[in-house]
């Protein structure tokens, strides 16, 4: 008996590890005392669970499903490009002592202490675009996993994905996400850190076969891609991920700032090697396993679906489903404190109850899971997904937050022009012409341009200092 190309054995396996995860969350929510809870954990987690949560966070979609896409049509360029992410990983660390020490609860609540709340609500839009279009990414690799597994279509696994976050992130809150995601780091490193790197090596036959199935470009470090592409693929990370709102959160949630900072540091060190080299190098053996296949995508699940052994085939099926869970459910509750606290809660009387806050939240985490699933069946590649919102939240935010942290001469209208000019101008372009046209140009070089011109430039040509 089998669901779609699945053995049953299998698809037990993977329901049962599904299940436990979200027992494990359920059980965990018991700690939430507050609607505050729900977003924040309070600001209590310890070093052990921040970090354990970044690492499952940064394990996500793009480790072995989007970055494949890229691989596949680059090589090592691919690669290459993917370092800069851990670059501007740095940049939020050199930001995280100054965030955590403000006493702010999220990257907007932050902007509103530095320059007031007009910035504040760009702020929480642009948060709102990044982690809209991050979440529709995971879905959208789930789907895509469903669709190789033979269990269903994409569209299908979308809405089938979304349902399983929202049980993982709406009933939990942060206190379960973060434990949850700690349990599952663990088995992600071991999995897709040891495991899935040596079969993929050993049925390719060695790194020869997997050398001799490339071009000459495709194994170099940089000509594999046009050099525009591979300078968006900086920008883009410098930018977003330097501003980073999951990794941020992690920031604000800490019991105090040197665990902010070690944890975040401790996380870069461990992913950096883990999912930077050693699980981006089976990609280069995609063409060698499967010479017909066109979709870097779907060469983990049916290399797992080929080549793995009954038991441990569901097992590391269900690795693979939960690394795509733990980021979509870091990613929706991101989007949903962001839309509670930095735009419903400023609005309720002071006197609402806390039981009608935390019925909100949930309500919020439902109704931006359905948004979530109509941004990921408009686009048709998840790296597409992450990289379209992610640009436009790091060309509005990135600049205004460093220069928010370390330069009290910010222009606050400068900065509100910057971040709106910046936000529009690169998400505008990526969706309306990058796309459509299939140029290689990317709109976060324009956006985070402009945004920089116009937040230095105007607080130095009209200074006033900031709130």
């Amino acid at each position: 008996m089998r669901f779609g190309d699945v053995p049953a054995i299998d698809f037990v396996v993977i329901l049962l590890f599904l299940t436990v995860i979200i027992g494990i969350g359920a059980r965990a929510s018991k700690k939430m005392k507050t609607a505050r809870d729900f977003t924040t954990a309070g600001q209590k987690l310890s070093w052990f669970t921040c970090t354990g949560s970044c690492i499952a966070s940064a394990i996500g979609a793009n480790v072995v499903i989007g970055k494949y896409e890229v691989i596949l049509e680059s090589g090592v360029s691919g690669i290459v490009a993917s370092w800069f992410w851990w670059i501007g990983w740095l940049f939020l660390l050199l930001l995280a002592k100054p965030l955590r020490a403000s006493g702010a609860y999220s990257i907007p609540n932050f902007l509103q202490m530095r320059y007031g709340e007009k910035t504040r609500k760009i702020g929480a839009v642009c948060v709102l675009i990044s982690t809209i279009s991050l979440t529709a990414a995971q879905f959208l690799a789930v789907g895509n996993v469903l669709e190789a597994l033979g269990i269903c279509g994409r569209k299908t696994g979308v809405w089938i994905s979304a349902v399983i976050i929202v049980l993982f992130t709406v009933f939990s809150g942060l206190w379960g996400v973060a434990i949850t995601d700690t349990f599952q780091a663990v088995f992600l490193l071991i999995a897709f850190g040891i495991i899935f790197p040596i079969a993929v090596f050993r049925t390719a036959g060695g790194w020869d076969p997997i050398v001799a199935s490339h071009t000459a470009e495709e194994l170099s470090f940089f000509r594999g891609m046009a050099p525009i592409t591979m300078a968006g693929w900086f920008f883009y990370h410098i930018f977003a991920t330097g501003a980073d709102p999951v990794f941020a959160q992690r920031i604000f949630s800490a019991k105090d700032t040197k665990t902010a900072v070690s944890s975040q540091f401790a996380a870069w060190l461990v992913t950096i090697f883990v999912t930077g080299i050693i699980c981006a190098l089976p990609a280069l053996a995609i063409q060698t396993i499967f010479p017909e296949m066109t979709v870097g995508s779907q060469f983990t699940p049916k290399f797992l679906l080929t080549y793995m052994p009954p038991v441990i085939r569901g097992l590391m099926l269900s690795f693979l489903l939960s690394m795509m869970l733990t980021s979509g459910d870091s990613q929706l509750l991101t989007l949903t404190s962001t839309i509670m606290d930095d735009m419903i809660r400023p609005r309720l009387k002071k006197d609402t109850s806390e039981k009608k806050i935390m019925v909100l939240n949930r309500v919020s985490c439902i109704a931006a899971a359905c948004l979530v699933c109509i941004m990921a069946l408009y686009f048709g590649k998840v790296y597409q997904c992450l990289k379209t919102g992610g640009s436009a939240y790091g060309a509005g935010i990135f600049i205004p937050l460093v220069l928010g942290c370390f330069w009290k001469k910010a222009n606050v209208s400068a900065v509100n022009i910057g971040m709106l000019s910046g936000l529009i101008v690169s998400f505008g372009f990526d969706l309306f012409l990058k796309i459509p046209l299939g140029l290689q140009l990317d709109g976060v070089i324009l956006g985070g341009i402009l945004c920089l011109v116009i937040c230095v430039g105007g607080s130095l040509l009209w200074p006033e200092q900031a709130k």
